[in-house]
């Protein structure tokens, strides 16, 4: 499968790049692809990857290079991994890649690749890529574990192709599931837990039928108060940011916006939920109301726009929650007898 994934790319120079911001995901894809093609393969960037990406550059021993530092030569083949959303590839603006890799579901407003390789049903572009390379050495198979962990949210989005993945490449890391599982976690930052705790005074929650929606305004770090949120007690969390100082990075698949004027928000939601709420279809919603883009996951999505459209987004999300919490319902069995 691989030889058909990237013909004949091996004797040119590949640039692998992301999303902004990075995350483990991404990183460990682009590690791992980047030792499968060989050392004219470059890791490209396009700006400071998160914490837990860095980190995992960093046991990796991989180089990288910001993108906007590469003389770009015109056989260069250009793969993106983990997104497909323009606001989140900027640094792509009028280029078009060679290949797309992406397990996010697709929202219509793609940047436009020659060959795409997609599969939302993956929980992780690193989990697409164990199947498509089916690595052997250490260093790859570490790195796609760390990615596969931390983007199916300790496998709460996790499929029966996910834990063969797992199963497969545990054995061939040399490491035990625990080690993995300290290498796939970067610790919380001063920051996110100071930012979370004055969040909690922007918090409205309302119950909805036998379910409760949190909706929040944080400054920033606002995936990791919408983590925060469900294990808290809510059923779905949405919370935005229109602050400018708002640099953070997202460990979920959930859009981050390149422009640190720009507006985002972030949704959780607990696997209880599943098939009763679509948070990718509320945030193509969100999105709209803040003229921007979304993506991400059935349980964890995001959208990015117009920071002065944030607010309008955010009661535009609780109204759908709502609606499909109540369509939910109207058609629950409540009881069953045997």
């Amino acid at each position: 499968m691989a030889a058909r994934a990237f013909p004949a790319i091996k004797a040119r120079r590949v640039l692998i790049t992301f999303h902004s911001q990075g995350d483990s995901d991404a990183a460990g894809a682009a590690i791992a692809l980047s030792r499968f093609l060989g050392a004219k393969a470059i890791i490209a960037p396009p700006d400071k990857p998160s914490s837990s990406a860095r980190k995992l550059f960093e046991i990796s021993g991989a180089k990288t290079t910001l993108f906007s530092e590469i003389a770009r030569k015109k056989d260069d083949f250009i793969v993106v991994l983990d997104s497909s959303s323009p606001s989140m590839l900027t640094h792509l603006a009028g280029i078009e890649p060679d290949l797309l890799i992406d397990h996010h579901a697709r929202a219509g407003n793609e940047l436009p690749a020659k060959r795409r390789i997609s599969d939302p049903s993956a929980s992780s572009t690193c989990e697409m890529l164990f199947f498509l390379l089916k690595p052997k050495d250490k260093i790859s198979c570490i790195a796609l574990l760390c990615g596969i962990i931390s983007d199916s949210a300790d496998f709460k989005n996790a499929s029966s192709q996910t834990f063969t993945a797992v199963s497969k490449l545990i054995p061939l890391s040399g490491l035990s599931y625990s080690q993995i599982l300290a290498l796939s976690h970067a610790p919380e930052t001063l920051g996110e837990r100071i930012e979370s705790l004055r969040s909690c005074q922007s918090v409205f929650a309302e119950r909805i039928g036998e379910h409760i929606v949190a909706v929040a305004i944080a400054k920033s770090h606002e995936a990791h108060f919408a983590d925060m949120l469900l294990s808290l007690g809510a059923d779905i969390a949405f919370v935005g940011c229109s602050c400018e100082d708002s640099h953070r990075a997202s460990h979920d698949g959930a859009p981050l916006s390149a422009d640190k004027e720009g507006g985002r928000i972030s949704s959780r939601m607990r696997e209880s939920m599943r098939g009763r709420v679509r948070l990718p279809e509320i945030m193509a919603e969100a999105a709209r109301a803040m003229d921007g883009s979304s993506g991400g996951h059935e349980c964890a999505a995001g959208a990015t726009g117009a920071r002065e459209g944030v607010k309008e987004a955010l009661s535009v999300c609780k109204k759908l929650a709502e609606q499909q919490i109540h369509e939910s319902e109207k058609g629950k069995i409540r009881k069953i007898e045997w």
